[in-house]
């Protein structure tokens, strides 16, 4: 019989072949690792279904295959069947029957979003045994509901207006058409690809991944769903559950029309009117999506900017941008009410001033911040405390709670609400428990918002360095003075840096303009190593690149930019 690839990795189609471990003529069982493929995800080890005898190899060492191959004649049968039903050493959605299991473990993580999944890929690569334990599916809120669907959207967004300015370059097109269930379905793709690349890191490294309501009884963990009842012992345990979209407290909040970001990330029709209730990153971000793609949208804020945290000259470089593509701003206003109209549109009734005013929309977006993820455990009991405002679990910079055998990490310690940040908590928290001490600090954390024009920022914003009296000074240049931002059709916005003025180290940095989110990681490095603005001056920056302007920000805290008065 024939033992072909059936599965990569993900949705990949092909891959090449590596080491072939098995030889003709050998007896193999089922389980047993035949090959070894090279793939965009890494290395995969494809299995053997069969039990018998290899009889011919059909591939060599560096071939490229693809689903469907023949990679081995053997003689013998098919244990496929019988195999679903054992329990897996590595990677495990539960079992094909329901069964009991008991196991014990180094460390057992509850959540496998950004934080928890990096977590347990560390501990694995640091020899610990892992117990990974996902309510729904690896990746979390930010893979499958969050941070990269909106940036498939975004992507999206930017085609449809690249198609729209394409005269503007020499490029005449007819009016692009927006097929909303398209731009879902290859976000669907998108995400789908990557948490399959993840199910194979956990695989590879023999984290145990169960997919199951996770509950802490008797001091142990439990995970059940239909399939499996499984109790873990664990010498250790890393809260990582995440948040969940924050909900107003007001008349109709609970409207089929009022929707998180989940939700407005799947709908297939796009909407004519958009109100977006939160003027934030989140809602900020959907505003320029869905205004791009050709819905009015309306954007509510109880603060009075939208951004609020940025500073002003940040801000309103993104105000202009709204004001130029028709984005309705509301700041200084509180959402009263949300009303259904006799056609069946949401009525957003909200306070500006003393006046009372209306905006209406096929649809609400609720963009006002999230919230931990903290029901459903026993904190108390556990000798767990929370933070101040009992909105988070408390962590010292190790990330260990108030209990030696607890960590916790990201969104449900309510310190910085950004999956890079988890993902870092999470290699922090397992390599304190794997004896090698090390503190988590917040001092150069970029953060990216991903609007049109972009933002990225990092260290102090002026408003934060005053609040803090820090000498500083600022050294600013427009993306209007640089060549690839000319050649881009992207002029608006700048690079804005920081530098103690005392001791002419960098302390923060803001850029708005095209490549921002990419381009503030310089800063993060140069913050974190204590970098001067004269160290950078003799910094030589590839030409013609918009990361020129970055040379060109920090040349104008001494003594002048050479291509900008």
């Amino acid at each position: 019989m024939d033992i072909k690839l059936t599965k990569i990795s993900g949705h990949e189609k092909s891959a090449k072949v590596g080491k072939i471990l098995a030889k003709e003529g050998q007896s193999v069982a089922a389980g047993d690792v035949l090959i070894n493929l090279e793939s965009n995800k890494g290395n995969v080890k494809i299995k053997s279904e069969v039990t018998g005898t290899i009889l011919k190899i059909c591939v060599s060492e560096g071939d490229t295959v693809k689903i469907g191959d023949v990679l081995f004649e053997a003689d013998g049968k098919q244990e496929a069947a019988e195999k679903e039903t054992a329990p897996k050493k590595g990677y495990s959605f539960g079992l094909a029957k329901p069964q009991k299991e008991d196991l014990s473990c180094d460390i057992a993580i509850l959540g496998g979003g950004p934080g928890g999944y990096v977590a347990a890929i560390r501990a694995a690569q640091l020899g610990a045994s892992v117990v990974l334990i996902e309510e729904n599916r690896v990746g979390g809120t930010c893979l499958n509901r969050g941070c990269i669907p909106t940036k498939s959207f975004v992507r999206s967004a930017h085609i449809a207006e690249a198609v729209k300015e394409g005269a503007t370059f020499g490029i005449k097109t007819a009016p692009a058409e927006i097929d909303l269930a398209g731009i879902v379905d290859r976000k669907n793709d998108v995400v789908d690809t990557l948490v399959g690349g993840i199910e194979h890191l956990l695989e590879n490294g023999d984290v145990r991944t169960f997919i199951g309501n996770g509950f802490i009884e008797n001091g142990k963990i439990r995970v059940q769903n239909k399939r499996f009842d499984a109790t873990i012992d664990a010498a250790h345990v890393i809260f990582a559950m995440g948040s969940s979209p924050a909900m107003l407290n007001i008349p109709g909040a609970d409207s089929e029309k009022v929707l998180t970001s989940t939700e407005l990330l799947d709908l297939k029709t796009l909407p004519k009117r958009l109100t977006i209730v939160g003027g934030g990153v989140i809602g900020m971000e959907f505003a320029f999506i869905f205004n791009t793609l050709g819905t009015e949208v309306t954007v509510v804020e109880f603060l009075d900017d939208i951004l609020f945290t940025m500073d002003e000259d940040v801000i309103d470089v993104i105000k202009d941008a709204c004001r130029e593509r028709g984005i309705r701003l509301h700041t200084r206003s509180r959402v009263n009410a949300i009303l259904t109209g006799d056609d069946g549109s949401c009525i957003t009734e909200f306070i500006k001033g003393d006046a009372k005013e209306y905006t209406v929309g096929d649809y609400v977006l609720m963009a006002v911040g999230r919230r931990a993820n903290l029901g459903g455990f026993d904190f108390e009991g556990l000798g767990i405390a929370l933070n101040e405002r009992k909105n988070g679990i408390a962590v010292d910079a190790a990330m260990k709670t108030t209990n030696d055998q607890f960590y916790a990490i990201g969104d449900v310690t309510n310190i910085i609400q950004l999956a890079h940040v988890a993902s870092h908590q999470g290699v922090v928290a397992v390599e304190n428990i794997m004896g090698q001490p090390t503190e988590m600090h917040y001092d150069a954390i970029p953060s990216a918002v991903f609007i049109s024009p972009e933002i990225g920022s990092v260290g102090l914003s002026e408003k934060a360095a005053k609040a803090k009296n820090i000498p500083y000074k600022t050294g600013i240049f427009p993306f209007a003075a640089n060549g690839k931002a000319q050649t881009l059709g992207e002029t608006d916005g700048f690079v804005k840096v920081l530098a103690h003025a005392e001791t002419d180290k960098i302390i923060g940095a803001s850029i708005v303009g095209p490549g921002a989110t990419d381009m503030i990681s310089n800063f993060t490095v140069y913050i974190e190593k204590g970098f001067t603005a004269k160290d950078l001056a003799h910094t030589i920056f590839a030409h013609p690149t918009t990361a020129e302007s970055v040379h060109e920000a920090v040349l104008a805290l001494g003594s002048g930019s050479i291509h900008y008065v």
